[in-house]
């Protein structure tokens, strides 16, 4: 992130692969004395906590029981012979300061 900001001081927003490297760019734009919105993905408790101090604009939640139930179903699926989606979305939730709690 510390590069990316050298790179292009313009920058306006990160959205993170997972919610530690959301907070790693929250280190990098906070030492840079930027405001940039940052996006994580996993909702752990770190990434939670820092959304409640409003560090972090938001971060994705996935749904593990969503995601093996569909899964499950699929390949009972599959094994009786019936075709599926080549891509199968799952819901996931954004997580924000209005519902972090």
């Amino acid at each position: 992130m510390e590069n990316m900001l050298q790179a292009d001081g313009d920058i306006k927003a990160v959205f993170a692969a997972n919610d530690e490297m959301a907070l790693g760019a929250v280190e990098a734009i906070s030492g840079a004395g930027k405001n940039i919105m940052v996006v994580g993905f996993d909702a752990t408790d770190d990434d939670i906590a820092a959304i409640k101090a409003g560090r972090i604009a938001a971060t994705v939640a996935q749904q593990p029981e969503l995601i093996g139930q569909t899964a499950v179903e699929n390949a009972i699926k599959l094994i009786n012979g019936e075709t599926i989606p080549e891509s199968i979305p799952v819901e996931v939730t954004l997580i924000t300061k209005d519902n972090a709690s």
